[in-house]
């Protein structure tokens, strides 16, 4: 493959884990040709190739000729030990890591970033068109090339520098890893007294609904945002039985009532 291309119309993947196989939906639905796929994992890879008609490569650079972009959705902690083994050529190689910044894939000629801020579950269908697609290249005419592709599939594209993408990675998780924690907590406490999760949904839905209108900080409610000790002291009580639920909950208790009334 050789000369520099107007826009993106095939891509392979490195990786076919819950990101790729959205990815790879969202690009296949725009009009993209998905070319190729290699995971170590043979059953996912035959899988992805199965359902997105393209061919299970047998190695990181065995890849379909006409492939003019390469996406590594790949684990965090293998970005950079899979880049070191791609083979520097025409194609143009992205990441979809938010952590991994875009130096790692600094070996290579045309590099970027494509990262979509989300939570992606199998199963679980995502309306790509409103997930921010964070766009980094090495160079001018790639992060056109990417913006392009990336407005393909979503209506909020932006370009981002990896000290900032890991910033946005940095709070992704805490308010979607951490809270999805607690849910899990508090079902587990739920069930321990014979009682259901779905009674908490209402809640949890108008809770994420809220920060549409309200500024998290003057949407915070309850015990600690009172001050009310009686009833912290209460569900610590409660809580005797649990000391790790126990500690999240003087944990979080103390910071709330810290930013309130000190």
């Amino acid at each position: 493959m050789s000369g520099i291309i107007k826009n993106i119309s095939s891509a392979g993947f490195i990786g076919s884990g819950n990101v790729a196989t959205h990815l790879a939906a969202a690009l296949q639905r725009a009009g993209i040709k998905i070319s190729s796929v290699y995971s170590p994992n043979k059953i996912n890879s035959r899988a992805f190739a199965d359902n997105f008609k393209c061919k299970p490569a047998s190695h990181y650079n065995d890849f379909e000729d006409n492939t003019e972009l390469v996406i590594i959705s790949v684990p965090d902690t293998l970005v950079e030990e899979i880049c070191e083994k791609l083979i520097d050529n025409d194609r143009l190689y992205v990441h979809t890591s938010g952590i991994s910044s875009l130096k790692a894939l600094d070996s290579k000629k045309r590099t970027g970033v494509f990262y979509p801020l989300q939570t992606f579950s199998k199963g679980k269908n995502i309306n790509f068109s409103k997930v921010p697609l964070c766009i980094e290249a090495n160079n001018p005419s790639d992060s056109v090339l990417l913006l392009d592709l990336a407005k393909k599939i979503s209506g909020n594209v932006s370009l981002v520098e990896s000290e900032q993408r890991r910033t946005l990675h940095l709070t992704a998780v805490i308010v979607n890893n951490f809270s999805n924690h607690l849910y899990h907590l508090a079902n587990e406490i739920l069930v321990l007294n014979g009682l259901d999760f779905n009674y908490l949904k209402p809640l949890i839905q108008e809770t994420a609904l809220k920060i549409n209108e309200v500024h998290p900080l003057d949407a915070q409610t309850g015990p600690a945002r009172r001050n009310d000790e009686t009833t912290i002291n209460k569900h610590l009580q409660m809580l005797k039985n649990y000391p790790d639920y126990q500690y999240i909950y003087k944990l979080f208790s103390e910071q709330i009532r810290k930013k309130y009334h000190e």
